[in-house]
């Protein structure tokens, strides 16, 4: 009763192996991209830029030393093994020379035409692929750190989202959403509430035993994984794809993708040579900004992966 046909047709005509129970995560980014499908005009750029400088700077770096290793020497060698924190770091400087593309948008047609409100902070969420799904925890203002410091927040942000109970989380950072939408009366929120309630009151997922045990301070909490600006999906780290096409998560405007890091053949100087490239994906939601707008920000990603250095080097106080 009540079910979709076309999905009651199958059910009784198609042999079944399993029910899955959609967990309470799982209905979240199901309503939050159905809304952003349906409202958001997606704009895309896919390019594949050379990064062979960076490759070469980071194995310039790498500390020698066998087994002894300090824990700053450790942290380096990985850092130039794994290159997230530097593209997350590098997409902050970007964006902070480019404002329009960090930020949320309130649309509104019948009130007042709608707002884009350019943030002054750059609270990066980048995506974690855990057990129980996608979770995006909040990297603030990688900008105005070293790399040192972002890649420790960015490992320590990782770590704990593998041992969250995420539907607890989402839960809870719902509830917080909640309480706007009351203050704001916006009636547009029910749908989600009542996917709240419904959730709670009768939950259809059981707790993992992996993470019933895990005490709350080594998970993540609601604030980590709420205020985003911008999103990134590196892509590249879970499976072999050199090309992505994201999807905006609502009221974002931005959401970059990050392919693997992989030799492909390039013509340098007339000659056919192996390079060192990274296919990258920029989503934008064209009611915010033109498309046009993308290609100063490109320009800079462009300028720090051919001179690393001014990402690796970086220090508080210096120029962004």
């Amino acid at each position: 009763m009540l079910r979709d046909y076309k999905t009651a047709y199958l059910k009784r005509n198609v042999k079944v192996r399993e029910e899955v129970p959609m967990s309470f995560l799982r209905q979240s980014v199901s309503y939050l991209l159905s809304q952003s499908a349906r409202k958001i005009p997606h704009a895309a750029g896919i390019v594949q830029m050379d990064v062979t400088s960076l490759v070469e700077y980071g194995r310039g770096n790498r500390t020698r030393g066998g087994d002894h290793l300090d824990e700053k020497a450790v942290l380096r060698q990985a850092l130039n093994r794994n290159f997230s924190a530097f593209f997350v770091k590098a997409f902050a400087h970007g964006l902070h020379h480019v404002p329009c593309l960090n930020g949320f948008l309130d649309f509104s047609l019948y009130r007042d035409g709608g707002t884009l409100y350019q943030a002054e902070d750059i609270n990066l969420s980048f995506t974690v692929h855990t057990k129980w799904g996608v979770v995006r925890p909040v990297v603030r203002n990688p900008h105005l750190k070293d790399l040192a410091t972002v890649a420790e927040e960015m490992r320590d942000l990782a770590r704990r989202a593998r041992r969250t109970d995420t539907d607890r989380l989402y839960r809870s950072a719902a509830w917080r959403y909640v309480g706007t939408a009351l203050l704001e009366l916006d009636l547009c929120a029910l749908p989600g509430l009542w996917m709240l309630l419904r959730s709670g009151l009768a939950p259809r997922t059981k707790p993992d035993p992996e993470v019933a045990s895990t005490p709350l301070d080594k998970q993540l909490k609601p604030e980590e994984v709420l205020g985003a600006t911008v999103t990134m999906a590196n892509i590249g780290m879970m499976i072999p794809g050199h090309q992505t096409v994201t999807v905006i998560i609502p009221p974002e405007v931005t959401m970059f993708g990050v392919g693997d890091l992989h030799l492909a053949p390039l013509v340098v100087e007339g000659e056919i040579v192996p390079r060192w490239v990274v296919t990258f994906c920029v989503t934008m939601d064209h009611r915010a900004y033109d498309a046009g707008e993308a290609f100063p920000f490109y320009q800079h990603i462009r300028r720090y992966v051919e001179s690393p250095a001014l990402i690796y080097e970086w220090k508080p106080g210096d120029p962004i």
